[in-house]
């Protein structure tokens, strides 16, 4: 996730997710949705009768972004509390209504990030971006540079431009992706931002673990092999 404006969006995420924070739980049924969004083997996964990995995830060199990636819209209605909801499904009973509300709070700061660096509205591409560089800066505890968050963008709209599967999804689940990638996403980079400001070494393997899960649940690559540089994604 770019570190324009991060910390401003400490504060009330921080308030509305109240204790359940301390608890980050791995989105991994969201990030296995984005492995098949991106046609993206299982990590470790055999290959004989697996799908190839993607060249701009396996190839050594890198091989340049691909061209021409354009916005892949999210065009159905917006539904923002049931796709947080669902999110915060996965945490404690008690913090569900908490972690709704700041997964909603991520979301309202992610479309302003998406004026802010002159990203398309309702873009899954972006969207997919952010999920990979939200939990990529949680479990490296380092911010992914403007420049770079760019470049990914521009890979993962390639990609998800390129997958006939993902092409013929319903307006609804495409907007559920969208989302969803949106808020994890962003959740991730503001709470690390706020972990700096207050660290807890507990919480901080917990989040790490968290992050670490979600990237490979959803890329298909174990988390030393991920890299994020000015080529986007690649596999070290």
């Amino acid at each position: 996730m770019p570190r324009f404006a991060l910390r401003a969006a400490v504060a009330a995420l921080v308030l509305a997710a109240g204790a359940a924070s301390a608890q980050v739980a791995p989105s991994l049924s969201l990030a296995e949705q984005m492995r098949g969004m991106l046609g993206t083997p299982p990590a470790g996964a055999a290959t004989a009768g697996a799908p190839a990995p993607i060249p701009a995830f396996g190839a050594t060199p890198a091989p340049p972004l691909t061209a021409g990636g354009a916005p892949v819209i999210a065009s159905g209605p917006a539904q923002v509390h049931q796709s947080a909801a669902e999110l915060a499904q996965r945490f404690p009973a008690a913090h569900r209504t908490a972690m709704t509300k700041a997964f909603e709070e991520s979301f309202a700061f992610w479309q302003k990030l998406e004026t802010q660096l002159g990203l398309t509205p309702n873009d899954v591409g972006a969207a997919t971006a952010a999920f990979i560089a939200g939990n990529y800066a949680a479990f490296m505890q380092q911010q992914v540079p403007d420049a770079d968050f760019k470049a990914l963008v521009t890979q993962m709209q390639g990609l998800l431009g390129r997958n006939a599967a993902f092409a013929q999804g319903s307006p609804a689940l495409r907007r559920q992706m969208y989302e969803q990638l949106a808020m994890v996403g962003t959740f991730m980079a503001v709470y690390r931002e706020q972990l700096k400001q207050k660290p807890s070494p507990g919480e901080e393997v917990n989040f790490r673990n968290a992050a670490k899960a979600n990237l490979e649940a959803g890329l298909g690559l174990a988390i030393e092999r991920i890299q994020i540089g000015p080529q986007g994604l690649v596999a070290r």
